[in-house]
């Protein structure tokens, strides 16, 4: 039967290399997995720009004034060929979905429709008051979001807690589309505004799962390195504790 070794046993200068040798090990399985694990972070924002910018086509060849926002709309990025309605016509909205911002919220008079698109212009710290809009006929890339249900009534600023369609269409002079649009080209923010980020287009997670993979591989060969580190340098100064006791 063999007794445990004491710690000081475990860095006598004979084993010093094999502690080198083993934390360099573990150091380098990790830092694989970090890079793998980036290079899946890296493939799933290339995914996600991909599926914003590719296939983006007139918001008539995917849905028309008078036709229910389906979920392939959501987040799906088309231009907009239109003009804006009157200034004073715009709505502000600050709840919920606005994360502490306020949104500048405007109708959009789509070119071959009788219908408008309400659309984000941007969004700034508070309320304040209705800022001109853009003149002429324009083309603006928007994301599509679903209109919003339980929106406040406007009130004396021209103020809602959300993007309800059903709600504004009591209160704006336009027949409405089902949903609306988060503008991101094509027409600059008010001043003093920044245009809203919308949200990311649904990737699968599975893109980019073979370096995912990788990451995972990398950290099972970490954990590895740590048990036959600790099994090597415990049986050597097992080994050496036993020759020591059949020399006394």
């Amino acid at each position: 039967m063999t007794s445990r070794a004491p710690i000081r046993a475990w860095f006598t200068p004979g084993l010093i290399g094999l502690h080198v040798f083993w934390v360099a090990a573990v150091v380098v399985c990790l830092l694989g997995g970090f890079w793998q694990l980036g290079v899946y972070e890296a493939r799933q924002g290339d995914a996600v720009d991909q599926a914003r910018h590719d296939g983006v086509v007139d918001i008539s060849e995917v849905w028309a004034a008078g036709e229910p926002f389906t979920t392939d709309l959501q987040n799906r990025t088309v231009t907009v060929t239109g003009h804006f309605g009157a200034a004073e016509d715009q709505v502000w909205v600050d709840g919920p979905a606005t994360d502490g911002r306020a949104w500048i919220v405007a109708p959009f008079e789509v070119e071959g429709s009788d219908a408008a698109l309400l659309v984000v212009r941007g969004q700034q710290a508070e309320v304040g008051d209705l800022p001109a809009v853009p003149e002429g006929d324009l083309t603006v890339t928007v994301v599509l979001q679903p209109s919003i249900g339980g929106a406040t009534a406007l009130d004396d600023e021209r103020t809602t807690s959300s993007i309800t369609v059903a709600s504004l269409l009591n209160e704006l002079p336009y027949r409405l589309w089902s949903g609306y649009g988060i503008v991101t080209d094509g027409a600059a923010p008010p001043p003093g505004a920044q245009l809203v980020e919308p949200p990311d287009p649904d990737v699968s997670w599975t893109v980019g799962l073979k370096n995912l993979a990788y990451a995972f591989q990398w950290w099972v060969f970490a954990a590895f390195s740590i048990f036959m580190w600790w099994r090597m340098i415990n049986d050597q100064v097992v080994r050496s504790n036993e020759s020591d006791t059949a020399e006394a």
